[in-house]
């Protein structure tokens, strides 16, 4: 058996990045997740958080630093 392994490396300094690895790391299997990300994206599928859930998300995100 031969594995290929492709870190992801998360800048948790840039706030949406730090949201990206704070969202992944509530998967129990990141390997999994991610390659979970990649069939849909080579399916088409497109799931999209309504734009309302986005913006809560960052408020709170920033509120946090105030």
């Amino acid at each position: 058996m031969h594995i290929v392994r492709k870190p992801v490396a998360f800048n948790i300094e840039d706030p949406d990045q730090l949201a990206l690895y704070e969202h992944a790391m509530k998967r129990t299997n990141f390997s999994a997740y991610i390659k979970r990300l990649i069939q849909r994206d080579m399916e088409g599928v497109n799931v999209q958080r309504p734009i309302a859930a986005i913006q809560e998300a960052q408020v709170e995100y920033y509120n946090d630093f105030i």
